[in-house]
């Protein structure tokens, strides 16, 4: 029997179904991605329960659908957060670790990425900020733009601290989600002036190169032209509905 589902004869169709029954409950379909759901899993359709195809399709093309059936827990790496979902874990870490022409896989991440402050959990000020993300090394910051679905961040290899000064490095980066449901068109830079990398400040939140989160108050700015950081369509003034950061800690 070719593997070639659409050449399959009634007869051939019935061997596979019965060969599959007893595995179908042990796979887990909703951690399929959508491309492999669409050319690896939707051309056997014939041979799937319908309902479970029909469960699948509405998964993948109905805005925040949930699944409906009770599998098994999910192999995906998981993060604490109510801005992302675990596809962009390899993305970070692949970014982390400069890789630009591949990704890590959800099998292969080298990191842990652990919650340390959620803004409207606990507490929408710098004061916050600080007393929960300060000391705790690498970490890696997201935001939610208001009225939007842009997410914007960036990775930061040092400590957060109240020093009112810069902090160097060259393995700092921003990132900017224009689509945070299209992963596929993110845009990330690293640092071009490292020594204008990181700034901590007791009146800043997350304060990268241009960006700057004062009192609450988020900005870009024209510092050195704009050029601390390649431009990457940052707004110049916004509003964030959310924050989130998380200590990135190597496995």
């Amino acid at each position: 029997m070719k593997n070639e589902p659409l050449k399959w004869n009634k007869e051939d169709i019935t061997k596979i179904e019965r060969a599959l029954y007893r595995f179908i409950p042990l796979i887990r379909f909703y951690d399929i991605e959508p491309t492999d759901f669409f050319y690896k899993v939707y051309c056997y359709k014939d041979i799937l329960p319908q309902d479970l195809i029909h469960n699948l399709l509405e998964f993948h093309i109905v805005p925040n659908m949930k699944s409906k059936a009770n599998l098994k827990p999910s192999r995906k790496p998981s993060i604490k957060s109510t801005l992302i979902e675990s596809n962009y874990i390899p993305i970070f870490a692949s970014w982390i670790d400069k890789m630009d022409s591949s990704h890590y896989n959800r099998k292969n991440i080298p990191y842990d990425f652990k919650l340390l402050y959620r803004s409207s959990q606990d507490g929408n000020d710098v004061l916050s900020f600080h007393k929960n993300c300060d000391d705790k090394g690498a970490t890696i910051w997201i935001a939610k733009i208001k009225n939007s679905t842009q997410l914007i961040g960036g990775y930061n290899p040092l400590n957060w601290d109240q020093s009112r000064s810069y902090k160097t490095t060259a393995d700092s980066f921003l990132f900017n989600f224009t689509n945070e449901r299209d992963i596929s068109i993110a845009k990330k830079c690293y640092v071009s002036k490292p020594d204008r990398a990181v700034y901590c400040h007791n009146s800043f939140g997350p304060a990268m190169g241009n960006l700057f989160c004062e009192n609450n108050v988020w900005t870009y700015r024209n510092y050195d032209n704009g050029n601390r950081y390649p431009k990457i369509g940052i707004p110049a003034n916004f509003e964030v509905e959310d924050y989130e950061v998380f200590q990135v800690i190597k496995k």
